[in-house]
């Protein structure tokens, strides 16, 4: 009885440590017997198909959010690449539309960069100006229109499938490897965790803390176009207001991954949970019936949780 109690602490820290995982798991099991259609491999494949596309954008917001900031553009530069990816694959081809495309996304990143890095302006009024602004340049160059491609290759593309699985979770996979070595593996990645951890001491003891800043933001441009561009690949179209929700959901599934907003901590391994847990429950509330509207009202009451949790425990870090 005595030797037991030390296990008993330890599958309490357990669950405690890996508490998202964990409802994760039970939340499966629990969908998996209310509901049949839930464990189909149709339903499955649709889940990873979904959570792929926002997943995309999700690892480059993570890296932003570890650097102590955080980016609502990302929403509008998703919307206008769908735009872009759909009249340049109508005029100069698919590969010049990926060409295209990701540079302008890059390009709006590195411009949120320059202001919140080397301006100084404070993030939220930058991406919050930039996302408008962007968003009206797709509704004008569209004239508030959804438009559509018959591009071959494209359709082609979209096509493709492995076992009912689309090309867009291989894209989703590269990323997650990519950004995983980049945040574990290099000295950037290392230097960014410094910055959002204590912007004074990184630059302090050397960092490029200005160039840290400019970086994050520019690599989530290119990750909301390639996120934008694969969502264009899987409908064929564009339109401005397409992917409104990605940075507030993309914000949500990584604090729900245990990173948190003040910076300095987490990881995208962490994210892709938070990514994968919205996306079973998003999938579970239509299956069961649960309106679109009141999807959206669940949605903000799980962002306002997260982040309520994620004050809470960064209070109790400070104490």
């Amino acid at each position: 009885m005595i030797k037991s109690l030390p296990n008993k602490k330890k599958i309490v820290t357990f669950i405690i440590e890996n508490a998202v995982s964990v409802f994760l798991v039970g939340f499966i099991i629990f969908m998996a017997f209310t509901k049949r259609s839930f464990s189909t491999w149709d339903n499955i494949v649709n889940i990873i198909n979904e959570s792929s596309i926002y997943g995309i954008a999700a690892c480059a917001m993570t890296v932003v959010i570890i650097s102590g900031e955080f980016d609502l553009a990302a929403s509008s530069i998703f919307g206008w690449s769908t735009v872009l990816f759909t009249l340049c694959c109508n005029s100069i081809g698919i590969g010049g539309a990926f060409i295209v495309t990701l540079a302008c996304g890059t390009l709006f990143g590195a411009f949120n960069g320059y202001l919140v890095a080397k301006i100084k302006m404070p993030a939220f009024v930058v991406t919050l100006g930039t996302m408008i602004a962007i968003k009206g340049l797709a509704y004008v160059v569209t004239k508030a229109q959804p438009i559509n491609t018959d591009n071959k290759i494209l359709w082609a593309i979209g096509k493709f499938q492995i076992a009912g699985i689309s090309i867009i979770p291989f894209v989703y996979l590269g990323m997650i490897i990519l950004f995983i070595w980049f945040l574990r593996y290099t000295k950037f990645g290392r230097d960014i965790y410094a910055t959002g951890g204590n912007y004074e001491v990184a630059r302090l003891s050397g960092i490029n803390v200005v160039f840290s800043k400019f970086i994050v933001f520019t690599m989530l441009g290119a990750a909301a176009a390639l996120a934008g561009m694969m969502y264009g690949v899987r409908i064929k179209a564009g339109w401005a207001p397409y992917g409104q929700d990605l940075s507030l959901y993309c914000i949500t599934a990584t604090i729900i991954g245990g990173t948190s907003l003040l910076g300095g901590n987490g990881g995208v391994h962490k994210t892709v949970i938070g990514v994968l847990l919205l996306a079973v429950l998003f999938n579970a509330l239509t299956l069961l019936g649960v309106g679109g509207s009141m999807q959206k009202f669940i949605r903000g009451l799980v962002l306002i949780t997260v982040i309520m949790l994620d004050a809470v425990v960064a209070k109790r870090q400070r104490e």
